[in-house]
């Protein structure tokens, strides 16, 4: 079939092609704009999100031998790559090798983000990987590519000559792997630029980082001057100052979570989104616990019941026990 008239399937596969590669590129120039990604702790963080992939999922040893000791620079490795593969899909360029590094992280997303999802097909890195491997077997048929405008660009010319086709061809997906390369550079290091200038160019708000606004765990084990006896978390009356107060569940090893509630009620919550993963923050001003990557919300006046987001499955509670003498809070049982 001649090049200008493409299958009618390449054609069909045209809005997978653009929406896969369009959602990779905005998702890696959206986690260099994120001011909370490139940091090594706090909510969102990839310190954050590598330290609880480590504990779920089945890629444990290998993100604690690569991935812990450098999550920044993984995390920057990542957004590159995210972008590499959207660009490569939207312009053709190193077309298949684009498609399959695209597999490649939603496969690795599927196992570390999503690993935790249940049931499976609530997460949306599988149907992403599937839809780059579709991808890679089908070609893009000639449709919307760049790589002649650049060959020409290049004054890159076939060869005449039978015996120099497959030096041309390598030469030809060469060049187009290097200018896909500094394309993919060019994207990262302006979201990244922009990134640095402030807070108006970023993705998210920063997080907060005290008791005093925003949503993350307030520090200071027991608060400012105290003491938490062995075994206890905290006490009541430094929970009902801050309303919130984070700490490390010792038996699941999972970041968690005490609120105060409008009744002065004290309750505990395991701070792992159902969702996918991430760790989840108190919000003083709505007193729900937010999702700082997707946006999942949760009611601790109700059980950490979903009230918005991408998950149906509430919080896991932790019971507690309060000592009535000292007002000393520790996890019961």
């Amino acid at each position: 079939m001649p090049r200008d008239h493409p299958p009618s399937f390449q054609r069909a596969l045209l809005p997978l092609r653009f929406f896969v590669g369009g959602t990779f590129l905005f998702a890696g120039i959206d986690k260099l704009l994120d001011p909370a990604f490139l940091r090594m702790t706090g909510p969102g963080s990839i310190g954050e999100q590598l330290a609880t992939y480590s504990r779920i999922s089945p890629l444990a040893a290998l993100v604690h031998a690569v991935a812990l000791p450098a999550p920044l620079l993984v995390g920057v490795v990542i957004a590159g790559l995210e972008i590499a593969a959207g660009l490569g899909a939207l312009t053709g360029l190193a077309y298949r090798l684009s498609a399959v590094i695209g597999a490649l992280l939603a496969g690795t997303f599927f196992l570390t983000a999503s690993w935790a999802i249940r049931p499976y097909y609530l997460g949306a890195d599988l149907p992403y990987l599937f839809g780059w491997i579709t991808l890679a077997l089908a070609g893009h048929g000639g449709l919307y590519v760049l790589g002649d405008s650049v060959e020409r660009a290049f004054s890159l010319a076939p060869s005449p000559a039978p015996a120099g086709l497959a030096t041309d061809r390598t030469r030809r997906g060469l060049l187009q792997l290097v200018v896909l390369a500094a394309g993919s550079l060019s994207v990262a290091g302006i979201a990244g630029t922009l990134s640095a200038l402030g807070p108006a160019f970023g993705s998210e708000p920063a997080p907060v980082a005290g008791p005093d606004g925003g949503s993350s765990f307030p520090a200071p084990p027991g608060g400012p001057g105290t003491s938490p006896a062995r075994g206890e978390i905290a006490s009541v009356a430094t929970v009902r100052a801050l309303r919130s107060f984070g700490f490390i569940d010792p038996a699941s090893g999972d970041p968690a979570v005490l609120v105060a509630l409008g009744d002065g009620t004290i309750v505990a919550f395991d701070a792992v989104c159902t969702h996918a993963a991430c760790t989840v923050a108190f919000d003083r001003l709505s007193g729900n616990l937010l999702c700082p990557c997707h946006g999942a919300i949760f009611d601790p006046t109700h059980g950490a019941r979903v009230l918005d987001g991408p998950t149906d499955v509430p919080l896991l509670a932790l019971p507690i026990r309060i000592d009535p003498a000292t007002g000393g809070i520790s996890l019961a049982g």
